[in-house]
């Protein structure tokens, strides 16, 4: 990248992480984190930090990325999931979650920052996370942009704390909540059938694999074997 005048680079992985986020890295080993790296660097005398989070495959990278965006701007949509602010951006693409701050917020730090970001993209060739698996009717773009993935409690607490005593206790899933109207869905995909069940007889549901049902004020629909539904 043109301007850079120094640069100072540190490598972290699944042991060492926790002295990088103390505190935080949990989440990131929730979703299936594999290395970091982070860059402290000087370009055209601004300092610029960037940090660019290998997980463990698409979902994960999209997940941490729909926990952690925050006050998204509107801005040239270089790829498919990206969140800007005037200090921070970020997207996910591939296995890859990226970071980029800048000290200053101004609108040349702004550019410089979409700069790097658009290096980084033209360099990873890995496709973006895909909800069809989740949605086989799709989501729609505005949709994706409050959507939020989930592997475990740290994220739904996270990400909808709301539904942390609903979600809590659940174990081995994967889960992309979207808002449909005035409800919250949440699409949970099980990493057994085993676990789906044990699932919806905390539900009390354990013999409704066929029809939807309703507890409460949920309605619970059971697509497949692993993979279940809700609407709150």
């Amino acid at each position: 990248m043109n301007g850079v005048q120094s640069s100072h680079n540190r490598i972290f992985t699944e042991t060492s992480l926790y002295g990088y986020i103390n505190g935080g890295a949990e989440l990131y080993l929730e979703y299936g984190f594999d290395t970091l790296i982070v860059a402290e660097m000087v370009v055209d005398g601004s300092d610029i930090k960037l940090e660019v989070y290998r997980m463990k495959d698409p979902e994960a990278a999209f997940g941490i990325f729909s926990v952690s965006r925050f006050r998204c701007n509107a801005g040239e949509k270089i790829t498919e999931h990206i969140c800007r602010s005037a200090y921070q951006l970020q997207l996910c693409k591939g296995p890859y979650y990226i970071s980029i701050i800048n000290d200053t917020g101004s609108e040349a730090d702004q550019h410089r920052s979409a700069a790097l970001a658009g290096l980084l993209i033209e360099n990873i060739v890995e496709p973006s996370f895909d909800p069809e698996r989740y949605y086989a009717e799709g989501v729609d773009e505005e949709t994706m942009r409050g959507a939020v993935l989930v592997r475990g409690p740290l994220g739904i607490f996270n990400g909808i704390p709301v539904l942390s005593d609903r979600l809590g206790s659940t174990v081995d899933f994967s889960a992309l909540m979207i808002t449909n109207g005035q409800d919250t869905v949440a699409s949970l995909l099980f990493d057994s059938e085993q676990s789906a069940r044990q699932f919806l007889g905390e539900c009390k549901l354990a013999g409704s694999l066929k029809t939807d049902a309703i507890v409460s004020d949920s309605t619970i629909s059971v697509i497949s074997p692993n993979h279940i539904i809700i609407t709150f």
